[in-house]
């Protein structure tokens, strides 16, 4: 393999563990989930709102759209598996799946973000006040799913090095730039 492959392959791969890293601090962060109903309004529920969740649901955001622009520069930008003849059927299905995944987590960290960061809450039929709160496993499942998603994202880019490189050395061609000729260098002469 290649450096660049590895390098790629090891970044890609610390991207993916650090959105399910956050899934889950996310999720043990969330405090509200374990928050009583209130028969009455409380400034409890905004006090809750408090807590780092969103700046880590963002973050992990961050990093798997970093994953993903990674994944996709290094193999030629959006569609270049529809436009590869000689990469695999299970390539091309991981792209997809991963592009699907990729954006579930995404959306599951926004809208875990914006529950999260909600302050106050609502009267229910009965009158009892309730904050606002999260189901539990929204950021853990965000996380894993996000962590898919990069695994795929990964897998599908292994798989178009290999195919770029069979495809070099069928038609005989190398891909690394040639050094450049080496020419005689006469001095001027003085006249």
């Amino acid at each position: 393999m290649e450096i660049k492959t590895i390098l790629v392959s090891l970044l890609v791969t610390a991207l993916g563990i650090a959105v399910a890293i956050a899934g889950f601090a996310a999720e043990a962060k969330n405090r509200k989930n374990s928050l009583p109903t209130m028969g009455y309004y409380s400034s409890e529920c905004d006090d809750y709102s408090s807590s780092p969740v969103v700046g880590i649901a963002i973050a992990a955001i961050v990093a798997l759209v970093i994953a993903r622009t990674i994944i996709t520069a290094t193999t030629g930008g959006c569609c270049m598996c529809c436009r590869t003849p000689n990469i695999s059927t299970f390539a091309r299905v991981c792209i997809v799946i991963s592009w699907i995944t990729s954006s579930i987590a995404v959306i599951l960290f926004i809208v875990g973000a914006k529950v999260s960061g909600e302050k106050g809450g609502e009267i229910d039929v009965n009158g009892v006040y309730n904050c606002y709160t999260l189901r539990p496993g929204v950021f853990r499942a965000a996380g894993i799913i996000g962590l898919v998603s990069v695994l795929l994202g990964l897998v599908y880019y292994l798989l178009y090095v290999l195919a770029r490189s069979r495809a070099a050395e069928k038609s005989g061609v190398d891909l690394e730039l040639e050094k450049p000729p080496v020419t005689d260098f006469k001095e001027p002469t003085n006249l």
